[in-house]
């Protein structure tokens, strides 16, 4: 048998040429906004407006009129902060703060309400800042970072010490800051006017040094509660003509001041801390202020234990008075804190024992002082 014909061949049909269009065409970019031909004209996005609420309350175990016993109880804190800044140029900012305690209030009225910060901010550059308006003037750690911000409940210092600082540590005057190297280096010097154009100006300065974590800005710690290891120096110092007088002698005012803050974190959520700060100062002989001062704190808090960490801290006070023959003064304060949040929510007790000195009682009822401090403190930012 013959074989069959082979099929017919399968004609495949060519697929259409590309047609590419015009390079003209292809090519061509959308004509940019006016926005973007001008990029300075495009808006600045800022940040949003901060606000916050900071309050401390705490009374006190301690003698009313014999200050040397644990007789009696009083409030003696009822303290609030509330807190506004922002930027209203990418390089200026504004900050508003207003401060009052309660503890002054009575039938015949509140206590008064006072502005503790009013600053206009010109931030050009991390290294250069320019501050200006009613400020913290910028002197030592412990005014730096406040009652909120340090482990005991109060301020460091003794009657007749410390440096020169209006109310809350604030003065009108302008600061220039910078911070160098990230944080690890930050300089601070300012001009203020105490509220007093009649007196001469008082120039402060201070230079921060930290050698591990850095600690940028112009407000400070005495404590990061664990946030940081910190091994930080800090040197101070103050001028002003004819701060020291009397009716009868005048000297300038100065004082110089050096502190050092260590602290490290410990495997399992704790942390160790060490403070200390040593002043000078240049008092007119005859007056009855510290011509020396020094403190010392140690502290250490525990990892987790239930919902927070127990801090047990220690802080010894000494200074010395100028001409002064009899004891000078000395105060140790032992205290227990539980931190829930840090310092945005914390419980504190303190143990306070002071020798008086020269400042007792001139009718000889106590040479020495005793209390029991307890105290909460909350911070909403």
């Amino acid at each position: 048998m013959a074989a069959p014909p082979a099929p017919p061949p399968v004609l495949v049909t060519p697929p259409p040429p590309v047609v590419t269009p015009p390079a003209a065409v292809a090519t061509e970019a959308k004509p940019p906004t006016s926005a973007e031909a001008m990029p300075a004209s495009r808006p600045d996005v800022l940040p949003p407006i901060d606000v916050g609420a900071w309050l401390r309350v705490g009374g006190i175990f301690q003698g009313a009129t014999d200050k040397s016993k644990v007789d009696d109880w009083h409030m003696d804190s009822e303290y609030v902060e509330l807190h506004a800044g922002g930027k209203i140029h990418k390089k200026v900012g504004v900050t508003l703060n207003l401060n009052a305690n309660m503890v002054d209030f009575s039938s015949a009225g509140a206590s008064a309400v006072t502005i503790e910060d009013a600053i206009v901010s010109f931030d050009f550059a991390d290294e250069f800042h320019f501050w200006a308006g009613h400020l913290l003037v910028p002197v030592d750690r412990a005014n730096a970072s406040g009652p909120f911000f340090m482990i005991p409940w109060r301020y460091p210092g003794l009657a007749g010490s410390g440096p020169k600082e209006g109310p809350s540590g604030r003065s009108n005057g302008a600061v220039v800051w910078g911070d160098i190297q990230g944080g690890m280096l930050t300089y601070l010097v300012g001009a203020f006017d105490d509220a007093n154009v009649g007196e001469s100006p008082l120039y402060t300065a201070r230079l921060r040094l930290a050698l591990l974590d850095p600690e940028p800005g112009f407000w400070g710690n005495a404590s990061f509660f664990g946030d940081k290891d910190m091994l930080s120096i800090g040197v101070g110092g103050q001028y002003q003509a004819h701060g020291s007088s009397s009716a009868t002698a005048d000297k300038d005012w100065a004082d110089i001041n050096g502190d050092v803050l260590f602290e490290k974190k410990i495997p399992g959520g704790g942390w160790f801390t060490a403070e200390g700060a040593y002043y000078h100062f240049n008092v007119l002989d005859g007056v009855k202020a510290a011509s020396d001062a020094f403190y010392g704190l140690l502290a250490y808090a525990t990892p987790t234990i239930g919902i927070g960490n127990i801090q047990p801290m220690v802080r010894y006070q000494y200074e010395s008075i100028k001409g002064n023959s009899d004891t000078n003064p000395w105060n140790l304060d032992a205290g227990l804190s539980y931190l829930i949040k840090g310092p945005a929510l914390r419980l504190v007790a303190t143990y306070s024992y002071t020798k008086l000195g020269p400042f007792a009682p001139t009718n000889g009822s106590y040479s020495s002082t005793n209390s029991v401090q307890l105290g909460a403190q909350a911070i909403f930012f």
